[in-house]
């Protein structure tokens, strides 16, 4: 992927089946941890469009400075887009069971929790 814009467009720019498989069985809003160029950053799928890309990614607020900070190095260039290491695939129903618990779904404890 060349890095560019704010978001990711992953079914445009992302070459990994299985990733944007994953990416477009996320709801709406869901968050994602990706490493892009050896960095771990978090990003939130945005909601469906009219005409719109459904695989669009935006940054999780939380990770916009680093994700700026990585713009600014590496804009332009080739960087290699993939899932975190150790993150399996999405578990239909812990998804669907995930949701219910939305007094859970905050940022402060997506990077508490995340990677545990």
């Amino acid at each position: 992927m060349i890095l560019r814009d704010e978001a990711l467009l992953a079914g445009r720019w992302l070459d990994d089946p299985a990733l944007v498989a994953r990416i477009l069985a996320l709801p709406d809003d869901a968050t994602i941890l990706l490493r892009v160029a050896g960095e771990t950053i978090r990003f939130r799928k945005r909601a469906d469009q009219a005409g719109g890309a459904p695989l669009d990614l935006e940054v999780d607020p939380s990770d916009a400075p680093a994700w700026a900070a990585l713009r600014r190095r590496r804009r332009g260039e080739e960087v290699p887009v993939e899932a975190e290491p150790g993150r399996g695939p999405v578990d239909p129903y812990l998804l669907a069971l995930s949701m219910t618990l939305d007094e859970w779904n905050s940022p402060e404890d997506a990077q508490a929790y995340d990677g545990l």
